[in-house]
């Protein structure tokens, strides 16, 4: 006889075996074995959970870190690996250098995220200096570059700056002087050769991102607990509507709690003591009347993300 098990969320009765349940962590940060799985959740709540996740692996800080480490994942299950420009209303991580009045875009090369790829683009500021970047491609006439400018919503530009490679400066310049009704501004010779170069990425995310992680620690804390909880509890009703349904996610992270102390991270002597090989850290706490997760993904050599809590009262 097939085991019958009931949907946290949703209350619906589902065969547990007919399904892998739910991986806890994204599978596409890693597989790992002997890793425990949620099983009290039916597919289509488990489908809808699966949305938010692709903004929390697209649009967040893990987006670079999968480029990084490329996590080992088996072939049939390499489901979002390749790069979109949004998810769930969040853009794509937008990495920019800096010289000085104005800010460059760049790409990441898809070999190494360390090395950048330069992008032919038009950097403009409009009058309350706001900053935008529209991508140049050889052919583009100026009405498809007026277009791109429209849905900007920017209404009076004040500067311009011109990226480009060499070969395409005169028709990119020319292109920009007969739609840019600001001063083109000059640009010094770039240095032959590779630069090192700091590069800030502009990250924006939506509840969707945390209602990914708070999904990640309910779940981790449930198949984890000694105390026989399912999930359906009255008490966990607040973070399973944050989940399903979003919301303030100050509720649920970065509360007051209990320290959790790991064999890394910086030293009183100077210098910081990181593990070997890339891995994620996660850990529980339960007190009478909260349960509170630890999570840091991407942990490695030479590198100590800053960790989450989340909290949810039992």
């Amino acid at each position: 006889m097939n085991q019958i098990e009931k949907c946290i969320y949703c209350g619906t009765s589902f065969d547990p075996t007919k399904g892998e349940g739910d991986h806890i962590l994204p599978v596409q940060l890693g597989e790992f074995r002997n890793d425990k799985r949620f099983r009290k959740i039916c597919s289509l709540c488990n489908n809808r959970i699966g949305r938010s996740e692709q903004q929390f692996l697209a649009c967040g800080p893990e987006s670079f870190f999968r480029d990084l480490v490329k996590p080992k994942i088996p072939q049939k299950r390499k489901r979002g690996c390749s790069k979109v420009k949004a998810a769930m209303g969040a853009p794509c991580p937008e990495p920019t250098i800096d010289h000085g009045d104005h800010r460059e875009l760049v790409k990441l090369s898809k070999d190494n995220p360390l090395n950048l790829l330069a992008v032919d683009q038009i950097v403009i500021h409009d009058e309350q200096d706001k900053e935008f970047f529209i991508e140049l491609f050889p052919g583009m006439g100026p009405d498809g570059l007026k277009k791109r400018v429209e849905r900007l919503g920017t209404v009076k530009i004040k500067k311009t700056w011109i990226h480009c490679d060499d070969k395409h400066w005169t028709e990119f310049k020319k292109l920009t002087e007969t739609w840019a009704k600001s001063e083109i501004q000059n640009l010094p010779d770039n240095n032959v050769g590779i630069t090192q170069v700091n590069v800030r990425t502009k990250i924006v995310v939506t509840d969707h991102y945390f209602r990914s992680l708070a999904k990640i620690a309910f779940h981790y804390y449930l198949v984890h607990s000694s105390r026989g909880f399912r999930g359906d509890e009255k008490c966990f009703g607040p973070i399973r509507d944050f989940i399903m349904n979003g919301g303030n996610d100050k509720d649920f992270f970065n509360k007051s709690g209990p320290k959790f102390i790991m064999p890394f991270g910086k030293i009183l002597s100077g210098g910081v003591i990181t593990p070997n090989q890339w891995c994620h850290i996660m850990a529980a706490d339960e007190t009478d009347k909260e349960a509170v997760v630890y999570i840091q993904l991407f942990v490695g050599r030479g590198c100590v993300p800053t960790h989450i809590t989340s909290n949810c009262q039992t």
